[in-house]
């Protein structure tokens, strides 16, 4: 299944630098949050994911083709 992912901040870095941090990916079916979340190997805090424009707080939830996913860091300012 394909997924259209769009990285915020410094998780762009998780992807090649000429993607701008959007990409779409190719995910096997009944792959989840989680799932997605390791195959771009982010570890870090997550601050926020939205797919489809609605928050998404179970990472457990399966993706759906198609479907639109924002991943949004914490972001720590002074």
């Amino acid at each position: 299944m394909q997924i259209d992912v769009k990285l915020f901040s410094r998780f762009r870095e998780h992807l090649p630098a000429e993607t701008r941090g959007e990409a779409t990916l190719t995910l096997t079916e009944g792959a989840t949050v989680g799932d997605l979340l390791e195959h771009l190997n982010i570890n870090r805090r997550v601050k926020l994911i939205t797919i489809n424009d609605e928050p998404a707080t179970d990472w457990a939830r399966p993706l759906d083709d198609g479907d639109r996913v924002r991943i949004f860091p914490f972001v720590v300012g002074g």
